[in-house]
């Protein structure tokens, strides 16, 4: 993942001419796309990294009621004892095994096209 990125990759040179020979930060991060801020010497771009914080709590409150109502259906599909036990640990099992392997290659993707 490149953490700087030069400006005239991120808008187009005709917009970046027309702010001037001294544009101010204000004006350069107005033409840059969201997600972007310009960092302090004026020719390079980061990205902002309070765009993926800013919905997180949303996100948070959806896995827990989604979560929460998945989990009432599938205890109430389960058969009592152990052997419902078991599969309820059988199936975590796998959603734990499926995240641990989908988790990194998300990540990846993620870093790279960032």
């Amino acid at each position: 993942m490149r953490a700087r990125v030069p400006i005239t990759e991120l808008v187009e040179a005709e917009r970046l001419r027309a702010l001037g020979a001294a544009p101010s930060p204000r004006a350069l991060r107005a033409l840059l796309p969201r997600g972007w801020v310009p960092e302090d010497d004026g020719l390079h771009a980061r990205r902002d990294l309070r765009v993926f914080f800013g919905q997180g709590w949303m996100l948070a409150l959806c896995l827990v009621v989604f979560g929460s109502v998945g989990a009432v259906f599938v205890l109430g599909a389960v058969p009592r004892g152990w052997s419902g036990v078991l599969r309820v640990l059988l199936m975590l099992g796998v959603v734990w095994l499926a995240a641990g392997i989908a988790a990194p290659l998300i990540t990846r993707a993620l870093k790279k096209n960032g």
